[in-house]
């Protein structure tokens, strides 16, 4: 059996006293079980396929990503590759797995990254069987690579290894 430590939380977490709502850097969050997380996206996937999950949630995905690194370049004065690696890091430290750069050129649109850890696998209680279950990640990827392009053209990346069959997951863009 593993063993879990206390640790202090690796983003500091602003608590409203009025309203108890979480925010981290100036950004409203939320803490949430990862099964719940989980057991969403098998219900949606289960209802209309995966495929069509995917697109059903690549564009709040790709917008929510270009929001969050707006917020964060305009708080710290970060732009191109920086953003995108500011990006990568925070949703490492917020759990969504470990994020790591293999290639990266915004001007370019080229990006490759590894996932391991996913916080989008499956979980006790969950059915997850699809093969590319860490998809909502191409967006976010892509949200924050079109945000650190000069031309902010869009760019297409997916998922081509996912951690269902493999170690790892790795994106790239096309």
């Amino acid at each position: 059996m593993q063993s879990h430590e206390a640790h202090e939380l690796p983003v500091t977490v602003q608590i409203d006293g009025e309203t108890g709502r979480w925010s981290v850097d100036g950004l409203p969050m939320v803490l949430v079980p990862q099964h719940l997380l989980v057991n969403n996206l098998d219900a949606v996937e289960r209802h209309v396929g995966r495929d069509c999950s995917a697109e059903l949630f690549r564009g709040a995905g790709r917008s929510s990503a270009r929001h969050w690194c707006a917020h964060e370049a305009t708080r710290l004065g970060l732009s191109g590759a920086a953003i995108v690696r500011h990006y990568l890091d925070r949703l490492t430290r917020r759990g969504w797995g470990r994020f790591e750069i293999d290639e990266l050129d915004p001007v370019h649109g080229v990006l490759q990254v590894r996932v391991a850890h996913s916080a989008l696998l499956s979980v006790a209680g969950s059915t997850r069987s699809v093969d590319r279950a860490c998809y909502l990640f191409e967006a976010w990827l892509e949200g924050a690579l079109e945000y650190a392009s000069e031309d902010s053209s869009r760019v297409a990346v997916r998922e081509i290894q996912c951690a269902v069959n493999a170690e790892e997951c790795v994106f790239t863009s096309n």
